[in-house]
């Protein structure tokens, strides 16, 4: 009787784990991340139901010079969504994606046409550019310490 109550329980102990769901494929980019300026930074939310959410800061002359909310919609491919100064949105569609890299583009956009994030370790890298590469502008950010 013993034995088969312990049985019991630990058949009801499995039943009822849920099984943990696959990582997100883009969750490296989690997280608050700032230049080595200080002036600039970039913090991303922890996946929900498969977005990420995030948001741009760049201080300049005492305060906010420049700020932009930003969402990553899942879907076959994953569409960045962009507001610069609230104003958008900016459709950006995934073209590439790496272990820990994504590219984003939007031929019909005037500036930025492409938007790539890569981590490498601590920093997070980002460059945006013209769909061709060039106008293309760099961004290098580590962990923030707060």
């Amino acid at each position: 009787m013993k034995r088969s109550l312990l049985g019991l329980l630990a058949l009801a102990g499995c039943a009822s784990v849920e099984p943990e769901p696959p990582a997100h494929p883009l969750a490296w980019i989690t997280g608050c991340w700032i230049s080595e300026s200080g002036t600039s930074k970039e913090v991303w939310s922890m996946p929900e139901a498969g977005y990420l959410f995030g948001y741009a800061v760049t201080l300049g002359d005492g305060g906010v010079s420049f700020f932009e909310q930003m969402r990553i919609k899942p879907g076959p491919l994953y569409v960045l969504n962009v507001y610069p100064a609230g104003v958008g949105p900016s459709k950006f569609v995934e073209s590439l994606q790496g272990d820990q890299s994504v590219t984003f583009i939007n031929s019909a956009h005037d500036y930025p046409q492409l938007i790539h994030y890569q981590r490498e370790g601590d920093t997070l890298k980002a460059h945006i550019a013209l769909e061709d590469g060039s106008n293309r502008r760099d961004f290098s950010y580590q962990a923030c310490n707060d």
